[in-house]
């Protein structure tokens, strides 16, 4: 070949490219940064309170808010168990992030729960007088008990998308398995 020529030393190229491709082999390290990633996300949308998209969750409603005594002001969360059953699996395949939780979908999609008519006994707290309150008590507390009747009625539940990344956390996803193959490669 005439004019100016480099030598091409292919087994350094080679040697990058195959720790890269064994690197993907064993996804499992990738994956488990990914995961480590993902964790942080959701953690930081229930401090938050909002979707993927940053959109807030819809407010609780009024008659559950005023029951409710525990992180009052908190959407998604009573005792924090939702937000603590995160978890990430993976095999050579995939991926997958969520809950294993049936209610962690009800909350992200919604739902229409249907509560059949029922028989119950409900306690209160009869005075020395002979009167009884009109305040529920718990069993334990209670010297009267009565039988109501209930009828059917419906719970809804408005979604509340908690779960999943939007475009900007895939992208520092994508980054992540970018260094991550870098490394892989030596730099």
């Amino acid at each position: 070949m005439a004019g100016a020529k480099i030598d091409f030393d292919h087994k350094d190229v080679s040697a990058k490219i195959g720790a890269a491709i064994q690197s993907l082999d064993n996804p499992g390290p990738l994956f488990q940064i990914i995961i480590e990633y993902l964790t942080r996300v959701h953690r930081q949308r229930f401090r938050n309170q909002v979707s993927p998209e940053g959109t807030p969750w819809a407010p609780l409603s009024p008659a559950y808010k005023k029951r409710k005594h525990r992180n009052a002001n908190k959407i998604l969360t009573l005792r924090g168990h939702l937000a603590g059953t995160l978890r990430g699996q993976y095999d050579q395949t995939g991926l997958e992030f969520g809950t294993d939780r049936p209610y962690g979908a009800a909350q992200h999609f919604g739902a229409e729960i249907d509560r059949a008519a029922s028989t119950r006994e409900v306690y209160f707290r009869q005075k020395r007088d002979g009167s009884v309150g009109n305040q529920f008590v718990k069993k334990g507390k209670s010297n009267f008990a009565q039988t109501v009747n209930v009828g059917g009625y419906k719970i809804r539940i408005p979604a509340r998308p908690w779960l999943g990344t939007n475009e900007q956390q895939n992208n520092q996803i994508v980054k992540k398995a970018h260094d991550y193959l870098q490394d892989a490669m030596g730099g």
